[in-house]
C-alpha cells in the first residue's frame, strides 16, 4: 500500500458494475484508504446507492499488489486539506491540484478488515487488519 499510487475501485448499482482508476493514500494508523472525488461526480451517486466496493492496487514496479472484495465506502468527515500532506508525499503533483481545486473535492474513505496480498504471481496471503 506504500508503493502503489493508484487503485482500480469497483462498485455496482442495480447489477451494473463500474471500475475506475484513482489515486489514493492509506492511513495505517486508521486502517483507512482515502481518495478524492470532484463534488457531484457520478461515482458519488453510485456510492450513496451501494456502499459495498472492491479494489486492487495497481503495481508501480513488479507484480506486488493488494486486493479485497469486502470493503465499504463513505464520504469522509475530513477534507482533502486535512490529509493533503499524505497525498503530496505520495503523489507530488497533487500539491498544485489541491491548491487549485481542493474546494471542489470530496474525500472518501474505504474501510476493510481483510485483504489478499500478492507479493508475486505464485504467492498470496490473507491479512486481517
Amino acid at each position: 500500500m506504500d508503493e502503489a499510487t493508484k487503485i482500480a475501485l469497483a462498485s455496482s448499482v442495480d447489477n451494473v458494475p463500474n471500475v475506475r482508476i484513482l489515486n489514493f493514500v492509506y492511513s495505517e494508523n486508521e486502517n483507512v484508504l482515502y481518495f478524492q472525488s470532484r463534488k457531484g461526480d457520478q461515482k458519488e451517486k453510485e456510492f450513496e446507492k451501494n456502499v459495498n466496493v472492491a479494489f486492487t492496487t495497481i503495481p508501480e514496479k513488479g507484480l506486488f499488489y493488494v486486493r479485497t472484495n469486502h470493503a465499504t465506502i463513505k464520504k469522509s468527515e475530513k477534507t482533502i486539506f486535512d490529509i493533503q500532506d499524505m497525498f503530496i508525499e505520495k503523489v507530488p503533483h497533487y500539491k498544485q491540484l489541491i491548491e487549485k481545486d481542493g474546494n471542489t473535492m470530496d474525500l472518501y474513505e474505504v474501510r476493510f478488515l481483510t485483504a489478499m496480498v500478492f507479493p508475486d504471481p505464485d504467492k498470496f496471503e490473507q491479512i486481517d487488519l
